[in-house]
């Protein structure tokens, strides 16, 4: 019975974290300004779609982490961002409301791949504005999406934390900035 459960738990992580991936990321340095472009996909798996039909909100956050790269000593933490997207389906009207946390800008969709290709699109994204960045730095980036879901019943709670159904944590993708 025990290794059953182990099973299912490891089975539903590992393919929770298969959800979301990274199609592309690319960056480029203008002036000592960092721009990231890159593309994700979000495959929601059944139980976060059902979440999201009955109203439970989707948080999605893309996190760009840009380390200096050093020979003698662990690598320098450079900069991290974390982008906050809050996915809702409103029932009623059946639309979808993505709402970018960091400037509570809310953006209406008619179908939930509109809501989530927007999501997953960052056009020229500023990560860092430096102009003294030594362009002799070996800067490298990493990205990575985790989604969760917000606002679930008291009754769930213990169970999402149980199962990891309603979460999926993406790998990092790596890319170099400047060699």
């Amino acid at each position: 019975m025990i290794p059953a459960i182990f099973l299912v738990l490891f089975s539903t992580a590992a393919w929770a974290a298969e959800e979301v991936t990274v199609e592309r990321v690319s960056s480029e340095v203008v002036d000592g300004a960092c721009y990231v472009d890159a593309r994700i996909n979000f495959n929601l798996h059944d139980d976060l779609l059902e979440a999201l039909d009955h109203g439970v909100e989707l948080d999605a956050r893309i996190i760009i982490r840009v380390r200096e790269k050093r020979k003698w000593l662990w690598d320098r933490l450079y900069k991290e961002d974390v982008i906050k997207f809050k996915l809702d389906h409103l029932l009623l009207s059946n639309v979808y409301i993505v709402t970018d946390v960091r400037n509570s800008r809310q953006r209406q969709f008619d179908t939930l791949g509109n809501a989530l290709k927007y999501m997953g699109t960052l056009d020229r994204y500023l990560l860092f504005d430096n102009k003294n960045i030594d362009t002799r730095t070996n800067l490298v980036g990493s990205l990575k999406t985790v989604l969760n879901v917000k606002n679930l019943p008291e009754p769930l709670k213990p169970v999402a934390s149980l199962f990891n159904k309603w979460q999926s944590d993406g790998k990092w993708h790596k890319w170099t900035i400047i060699e």
